[in-house]
């Protein structure tokens, strides 16, 4: 589960997960209001005289609820969440802030309960509903800090949303920075139009989220129906709003240097994930051309569909792409300059580091220690890279020059060189399977060492990832190994 944790200050609260900054309550109704206010106020005038069905996934503390709940015609609102915890903190700490929106009839401050909540996994949920069941599906996820959590993002996603939506109905979701993450943005509208829906991007400042240094944020509004300018222009919008002024309209524009490179990011599917490479990899590109404004709020765009013939973030396919590359040595790329970064508190520059190493981290590898060990292992390995490793093992101790090796044996000591070199340094503590460098109780692992350097930690742990990783870099290397040579 993750960790959530709620932080007051004079006026109010901020609210975070896993470290990251949910919302502030001093600033909450401009990220809020943004995200739900338009899409309901549009319904309210495509749907006139009809009690309105609404769907919010994720959104569990019941703030996108609450200002659904404004408009008198919403009849009913499911509220699905797959953590009961934040949910909970929506029915009690929140409630003030949310004006009770998830409360039972009895409490509820914003009159009769329209609201049904539903504790489970948004794509699992909307994927056994029928078809053509709400007029309009809010969507209000955390930032996706894994591969896992961008499903919600995915082309699949997107039009399960479509086929629930009544014809002419909308949805919302919060996007990413468009500052910060323009690739990621931009592959999330991209993904929105190839599931045919009319997609308008927005962007907000909030404050909270600037001195975080997020970035503007980021929304999309879609519908399988164009959504017009003219329609946008006429909605009717509740009066007391706190987030959003009278000229609303302008987060449909964008700046040319941040929207130029829409049409050449590649949509996210599930069989071909792209969105959390774009997150962890996503750099603004230097343009020298003359900047100005598109007004988002008149385009209807097609979407390009362009789909990565392989996932990005597989360092198998990087390998390719580099190898095909070697062909034209005037447009060769380096390695270092293909590796994407594969963890969120990674950067670019760490990858070029650990490469500007390497040659001379090779240099320190004890070549016949190294090999005494392989030896030592000698009856896991197949019988002709044995006599190999064995020859060269008494070549080495004579002094002997070393013989030529086949392709097998040499891969093999390069290969398991370079990994225990990239492993110590990626994650020094698991490579020698002492485990995490941090202990389950979120204290420093050299605090279980004594001042003589003798290990003093009892607490019973295992060193369970550091095993796991040795025992599957060790199937890994011999599966390679065991397939016949060509």
């Amino acid at each position: 589960m993750p960790s959530l944790f709620v932080e007051t200050h004079p006026h109010g609260l901020a609210f975070y997960i896993n470290g990251d900054l949910q919302f502030d309550t001093a600033d909450e109704a401009i990220y809020h209001e943004h995200l739900a206010v338009p899409a309901i106020a549009l319904i309210c005038q495509r749907f006139p005289h009809q009690p309105l069905r609404i769907l919010v996934c994720g959104g569990g503390d019941g703030l996108v609820v609450r200002d659904i709940l404004r408009f008198p015609q919403v009849g009913e609102v499911a509220l699905v969440d797959y953590d009961p915890e934040v949910v909970e903190l929506g029915r009690t700490t929140f409630a003030p802030y949310n004006r009770g929106s998830l409360l039972d009839d009895s409490n509820a401050a914003l009159g009769e309960n329209r609201v049904t909540v539903h504790t489970r996994e948004a794509f699992e949920f909307v994927a056994a509903l029928p078809d053509r069941c709400y007029h309009a599906v809010i969507c209000d996820f955390t930032f996706p800090t894994s591969s896992q959590a961008t499903q919600v993002y995915s082309l699949e996603w997107f039009q399960q949303l479509k086929r629930i939506l009544y014809s002419g109905g909308v949805m919302a979701t919060n996007g990413v920075s468009p500052e910060r993450n323009t690739t990621g943005f931009w592959c999330l509208y991209q993904t929105v139009l190839a599931a045919k829906l009319y997609a308008k991007p927005m962007q907000v400042k909030i404050p909270s989220f600037d001195r975080h240094d997020y970035g503007t944020w980021g929304f999309l509004l879609a519908s399988e129906v164009p959504i017009l300018g003219s329609e946008l222009a006429a909605i009717a919008l509740p009066n007391d709003l706190k987030g959003m002024q009278n000229s609303w309209r302008s987060t449909f524009l964008f700046s040319s240097k941040i929207a130029g490179d829409r049409h050449s990011v590649n949509i996210h599917t599930l069989e071909h994930p792209q969105l959390f490479y774009y997150l962890l990899n996503s750099e603004l590109k230097v343009d020298d051309s003359e900047e100005f404004s598109i007004d988002f709020i008149d385009i209807q765009e097609a979407g390009s569909a362009l789909i990565s013939p392989q996932n990005p973030l597989q360092l198998e396919s990087l390998v390719q792409v580099w190898l095909e590359n070697q062909s034209d040595p005037c447009n060769a790329v380096q390695i270092h300059q293909l590796l994407p970064i594969q963890h969120h508190s990674h950067d670019s520059r760490m990858t070029t580091e650990w490469f500007g190493h390497l040659k001379s981290l090779l240099d320190e590898i004890d070549l016949k220690q190294l090999v005494d060990s392989l030896v030592d292992r000698i009856q896991e390995l197949p019988p002709h890279l044995a006599t190999e490793l064995k020859q060269l093992k008494e070549n080495l101790r004579t002094g002997q020059p070393i013989v030529s090796l086949s392709n097998q044996a040499s891969e093999l000591i390069v290969i398991l060189s370079v990994t225990l070199l990239m492993a110590s340094l990626a994650a020094p503590d698991a490579v020698f399977a002492k485990g995490s460098s941090y202990s389950n109780s979120g204290g420093s692992s050299r605090d279980c060492y004594d001042v003589d350097g003798s290990y003093t930690c009892s607490d019973g742990s295992f060193p369970i990832f550091g095993v796991s990783l040795l025992i599957g870099g060790g199937a890994w290397l011999w599966d390679l190994l065991s397939k016949p040579e060509e």
